[in-house]
């Protein structure tokens, strides 16, 4: 099946829209859409890498370095992506992880929820 991206379907200005997204825990976060052939990792700063409304990665550029296991479901999540997000780096270390942790279960918020 060939997604809305590769079939060239992408909204000119989705690269600065705002979704929300809700975690595990229930928080909701709002996540800034990225373009999916043109975004860049920035260094910590946390990336939802997802196809519709399931997530197949959550994480940040630094992960990629100091794990073999982890480039490889990144590189897999790319290949099946059609959207990606990103989320600005939390403060702390451990609070990054929990995040992550959160968000790799996260739905989208429906729209009838978001406003």
């Amino acid at each position: 099946m060939l997604s809305w991206i590769d079939a060239g379907f992408e909204p000119a200005g989705q690269q600065e829209r705002m979704v929300l997204w809700l975690g595990l825990s229930g928080r909701t976060y709002k996540l800034e859409s990225q373009n999916l052939r043109t975004f860049i990792l920035n260094g910590a700063d946390l990336y939802l890498i997802a196809r519709g409304n399931t997530v197949l990665w959550v994480g940040c550029g630094l992960d990629l370095v100091s794990e073999p296991a982890i480039r490889l479901r990144f590189r897999n999540a790319l290949r099946r992506a059609d959207g990606v997000h990103r989320l600005q780096r939390p403060e702390a270390d451990n609070e990054r992880l929990s995040l992550i942790a959160d968000l790799e279960g996260a739905v989208p918020v429906p729209l009838d929820q978001a406003a």
